[in-house]
């Protein structure tokens, strides 16, 4: 229910200037009676050509001028607060139009978009490419695209070779690249296999083959371009190898380095912001590209997670403030165990999170524009938690979690309960889009369907625009420049990358970062500080955010490439 209380204070007509032009202003508490400061107030008209932005001062109170007699909305949003919106009629001044702000209990929303052309299971991929399109495939012979944008798909041109159960990355010419897997349909031995597929000519093409045979190789792009892989299933699958290599994608040659401590395979992996890499499926590890050299980075709180041959039970999502969040716990004990576990690469320590119940493995994972992570789905761990599961105990609830407080919430239902093969990108309207898994662990279902998730963060009134984005193709230290609509008052310009994602590896490098910047009426000039190690040299994908503190609104997100790339 809407808590607001509305004081009309009305000039008799006479008084009134001949331009009439009114006032509006009022005080925004939280539900216990504190006032609230930094509060973003709008008032728009039905097509938002009328729009006005305040801000609340330390008393909660805000004063809106120069208002013209008509029919407006006023929306008012404070961070961790539920949004709040009023119809408003100005026949003239209007004073007392006061708020009582309850805590956010919005839940969003997921919806249905479209069937799958593909089922997608076992050995399924997912690229957020730098149109804005998700590229998907399950072996490389059936791949196709979802367009955000109008919500549909278009098949792609498959390539005459079945390589599933590989480990992707998006190149920085805008290419995918393929790296080991099998040559078989069904699961089989590992291959040596590496292979590229171009978006924008819609063309396969073989590469020079990786030293070792590996069934679904750990995979991260390091910061010279070149790929790190290691482990996966050899020749003999399922035994799996402890060799590791990093292989340029530009020469087509690959080197030797350092071994891992045991043979995994698909692990989750993050490029630190330290510059080093951190793998954390049997035992955690550490790679120095400095040295090519691996050590045993300190093990989790809750060790002895999974055997030999079994896929991870977490995935990892790296912080702004360079923590890794390992989310899923699979216990072999009596105890389910916590859900959360958080590394801080300077301490090279692990500590437990606040827990969440039902505990569970092999959920889905992402970093949000809001600094919160989302657990979606997942294997449950706790045979006394009512949440349903489907016949093989996977769910389809969505949790949100913020690392810094600790906060969980409960959001909504997906339609469809998933297992691990779920893949789950951010896109750039803000959305989160889900498809696959939707069968028997570690076979292709018999159909999948995609859906969209619409985060609470984009149910809160008028959004900020970007617009005249100053280039597409940037690169370090490079000005980008921009102007606004539908705000004034930015306090964070957001920087995030791209997703590539397969099982509990996120190949994409996930990145955030906040980037100074100057405002000039309109225009927003700021540096791109692309500083050593932040991301491999050639940035193509990107998500760039507006922030509004203390509320985040999404912008209209625009993907960077190079423009000879684009369609």
């Amino acid at each position: 229910m809407k808590k607001f209380i509305l004081l009309l204070s009305i000039l008799p007509a006479a008084f009134l200037p001949s331009y009439s032009q009114y006032t509006i202003a009022g005080k925004v508490k939280t539900s216990t009676g504190t006032p609230i400061a930094n509060v973003r107030v709008t008032l728009f008209n039905s097509d938002t050509t009328i729009f006005f932005e305040k801000r609340t001062n330390a008393n909660g109170i805000y004063i809106i001028k120069n208002v013209a007699a008509g029919s407006y909305t006023i929306g008012v949003a404070a961070i961790e607060k539920e949004y709040e919106e009023a119809p408003v009629n100005v026949t003239g001044n209007i004073y007392g139009l006061n708020f009582k702000l309850d805590n956010e209990s919005q839940i969003g929303s997921w919806d249905v978009i479209i069937d799958s052309p593909e089922p997608l299971g076992g050995t399924n991929l997912g690229v957020l490419l730098p149109n804005g399109k998700i590229f998907y495939c399950h072996n490389t012979v059936d791949p196709f695209e979802f367009d955000p944008s109008i919500n549909d798909t278009i098949l792609l041109e498959g390539d005459d070779q079945v390589q599933g159960c590989v480990g992707p990355v998006l190149l920085p010419d805008g290419k995918i690249i393929f790296t080991g897997g099998t040559d078989q349909e069904v699961y089989g031995p590992g291959t040596r296999k590496v292979k590229t597929y171009d978006p924008v000519s819609d063309v396969w093409q073989d590469k020079p083959n990786m030293l070792d045979y590996r069934w679904y190789p750990t995979i991260t792009k390091l910061p010279n371009n070149k790929l790190l892989l290691a482990g996966g299933g050899g020749l003999n699958n399922p035994q799996r190898v402890n060799t590791s290599e990093i292989y340029n994608p530009a020469t087509g040659t690959s080197n030797w380095v350092d071994d891992i401590a045991i043979g995994n395979e698909v692990s989750p992996v993050v490029l630190l912001y330290n510059g080093k890499v951190l793998m954390t499926h049997r035992p955690p590890q550490l790679f120095n590209p400095v040295n090519n050299q691996w050590t045993l980075a300190n093990d989790f709180v809750q060790g002895n997670r999974s055997p030999n041959g079994e896929h991870s039970d977490h995935e990892l999502v790296l912080l702004p403030d360079g923590r890794a969040v390992a989310v899923g716990h699979k216990s072999f004990s009596a105890s389910p165990g916590n859900l959360i576990e958080f590394y801080n690469p300077v301490t090279n320590t692990w500590s437990l999170g606040n827990n969440f119940s039902p505990v569970r493995s092999q959920c889905k994972a992402l970093l949000t524009p809001d600094k919160k992570i989302l657990a979606i789905a997942g294997y449950k761990e706790e045979s006394s938690d009512p949440t349903p599961t489907n016949q093989w105990g996977f769910m389809n609830i969505t949790d949100q979690y913020n690392p810094y407080t600790g906060a969980w919430r409960r959001l909504d239902n997906m339609n469809y309960k998933r297992e691990y093969h779920a893949l789950a990108i951010l896109v750039p309207d803000g959305r989160i889009i889900v498809t696959g898994g939707e069968g028997a662990p570690g076979n292709e279902p018999p159909f999948s369907v995609i859906e969209a998730f619409t985060p609470p963060y984009l149910l809160r009134g008028v959004r900020p625009e970007i617009k005249n984005l100053s280039s597409t193709d940037f690169s370090r230290g490079e000005t980008i420049s921009f102007t606004l609509a539908k705000t004034k008052l930015p306090t964070s310009i957001i920087l995030m990358s791209n997703a590539v994602v397969t099982h509990f590896m996120n190949s994409g490098n996930n990145r955030y970062v906040e980037l100074p910047f100057t405002k000039t009426g309109n225009t927003i000039m700021q540096c791109c500080p692309l500083i050593l190690l932040l991301f491999p040299t050639d940035i193509i994908c990107f998500l760039l955010w507006l922030m509004t503190f203390p509320l985040l609104q999404r912008s209209s997100a625009y993907r960077a490439v190079n423009s000879k790339r684009q369609r």
